[in-house]
């Protein structure tokens, strides 16, 4: 039989057939896979499997069909990729105004993800009645260069949820944010009854506690699949090499083939087409700092890789 897999949590994986849950376990040969020695675990929220049932209310996972695309990330201590999810049609990056402080910084690890698996991505704030004058205006000129879909909603007001709503149909989406942005108050917003447990932000560190502890995807109305994760502070790129990092910046792509050197790091190169557009404004300053900080992390760790 075939199904989704819906939920991971430790070595159980939760496949969805024809509107049934079944709790799986893998096969051994699973481990084996050559397509799969790359990631951390070799079955992910929304990869499509075969299975078997044990006639016991539970089954086996025996083969993992060929992926869409693969959200991971990757530290400097790992050797693989640490998958969280599969085949995808967006990538929700969920942020907030008030706290935990707005971090634009973890937008652009998500934003180059994105650009990498060929995902779109879509950014939500959140905790609109909270904004100070202008802090919407200041997103937008963020990215301005950049056609990235910002949608500015609140959970305690419902401003916007019934848009962010409209935006989910249909496809397969896994939010992403920091511990404390909302995601689980949106979600609460959006299909009242749903009755997901939140959690507060911290007084004393202004972070936020974790609400969601597993990588679980809800199928909700509308066609609407919706991966809910655990919050992330961070995010690690370092599977990317620092000369290929400006082709996953949009904006920076769409422009470099006007730099004098190729490849061009956007750094240190005279003629560089980049910094010709943040200089006269057409690309953010900064955006091209949060761009020069990956690139400084991803250079820092080629580096000590090779000592």
């Amino acid at each position: 039989m075939t199904g989704t897999v819906v939920k991971c949590f430790g070595k159980y994986y939760t496949v969805e057939n024809n509107g049934r849950r079944i709790n799986c376990t893998l096969r051994g040969k699973l481990r084996n896979d050559p397509r799969l020695e790359k990631y951390s675990e070799p079955v992910a929220v929304g990869d499509v499997v075969d299975f078997e049932e044990d006639g016991k209310g539970g089954g086996a996972i025996e083969a993992v069909s060929d992926r869409a695309n693969a959200f991971t990330r990757r530290f400097k201590d790992s050797g693989r990729d640490d998958i969280i999810a599969a085949n995808l049609d967006r990538i929700v990056a969920i942020q907030c105004f008030g706290k935990p402080k707005l971090n634009l910084r973890f937008v652009d690890r998500l934003l180059v993800r994105g650009v990498k698996e060929g995902v779109e991505t879509l950014l939500c704030v959140n905790k609109l009645d909270l904004a100070g004058h202008d802090d919407a205006g200041r997103v937008r000129d963020y990215y301005h260069g950049y056609d990235l879909s910002i949608l500015f909603v609140s959970a305690k007001t419902g401003k916007g949820i019934k848009a962010f709503k409209k935006e989910l149909a249909g496809k397969m989406s896994i939010l992403i944010g920091n511990s404390g942005v909302g995601k689980t108050s949106i979600l609460n917003s959006m299909y009242p009854g749903l009755g997901l447990r939140t959690s507060e932000v911290s007084g004393s560190t202004g972070k936020g506690r974790h609400a969601t502890t597993n990588v679980e995807m809800l199928s909700m109305e509308g066609g609407a699949r919706i991966i809910d994760t655990p919050g992330l502070r961070e995010f690690g790129l370092m599977d990317i090499e620092p000369e290929e990092l400006g082709i996953h910046f949009m904006e920076f792509g769409r422009y470099a083939g006007g730099c004098a050197f190729s490849p061009c790091t956007h750094d240190h190169e005279p003629g560089c087409e980049i910094k010709k557009l943040v200089e006269n404004g057409s690309i953010s300053e900064d955006r091209y700092v949060s761009y020069l900080n990956i690139l400084a992390t991803l250079k820092e760790y080629r580096e000590n890789r090779y000592r």
